[in-house]
């Protein structure tokens, strides 16, 4: 989508790709040391605390944020952190953008993991006709 730099698009299709996952870098961009428990991002984000845990899960596996002493805290690279505050103030302009670009990326991985189902059906028959015959 145009007005979205491609770094600001990568984050999101590499790091941030659902909902949950950038409201709380949102929510960790603006918390004092980028750091807020997972009760504080639920409350600040109006999201279910499972699905806040579950987010963090996936962001600290991504090597996004880290947990300890039951805190969330930013982790970024010194290079993403430019890409992040861009991605930050273009989400507060413009909300409605975001919806958009995290429904575009998840229908291209939908479509790429469907594309993958069918190759792998398709090699999966293949071998086992060749076995047969």
């Amino acid at each position: 989508m145009s007005g979205v730099p491609s770094q600001v698009r990568r984050l999101l299709e590499d790091s941030l790709d659902t909902f949950e996952k950038l409201e709380i870098a949102v929510a960790l961009w603006h918390a004092t040391a980028h750091t807020r428990s997972a009760r504080e991002l639920a409350t600040h984000t109006q999201l279910p605390i499972d699905s806040i845990e579950r987010a963090l899960a996936e962001l600290v596996a991504a090597k996004f944020v880290e947990l300890a002493g039951g805190l969330a805290r930013l982790v970024i690279q010194q290079a993403q952190r430019e890409h992040l505050k861009t991605l930050v103030e273009l989400y507060e302009g413009d909300r409605i953008l975001f919806v958009r670009l995290l429904s575009e990326i998840s229908v291209t991985k939908i479509r790429g993991m469907a594309a993958r189902a069918f190759a792998e059906a398709f090699q999966l028959r293949k071998k086992q006709e060749d076995n047969d015959g």
